[in-house]
């Protein structure tokens, strides 16, 4: 997992080793994963957050979405970067 973002309790990652996939964001706190696109931004999958905090997530995902297309393209090594083990960007 590469660790692109995180905002208070939330990591913010995407599995290394995957390419084919559209850009995407994987949230994790505790035992709780939410998977969402970044194009169209948009929930594709929630393992235990409950529907609350999913907004709260994606209103996150929203507001931090530039970035994340621009660290995702380069974690995933499609700006003719390789991609890295460990990246993280940002960190409150």
């Amino acid at each position: 997992m590469i660790t692109l973002h995180r905002i208070g309790p939330y990591r913010f990652y995407v599995n290394s080793g995957y390419n084919l996939e559209p850009p995407y964001i994987c949230v994790k706190h505790g035992a709780n994963t939410a998977k969402f696109s970044l194009q169209p931004p948009s929930l594709l999958v929630n393992n235990g957050f409950p529907r609350g905090e999913i907004s709260r997530i994606q209103q996150l995902v929203l507001e931090a979405r530039e970035l994340l297309m621009k660290h995702w393209a380069r974690a995933k090594g499609t700006e003719g970067e390789k991609p890295t083990g460990e990246l993280l960007l940002h960190q409150e």
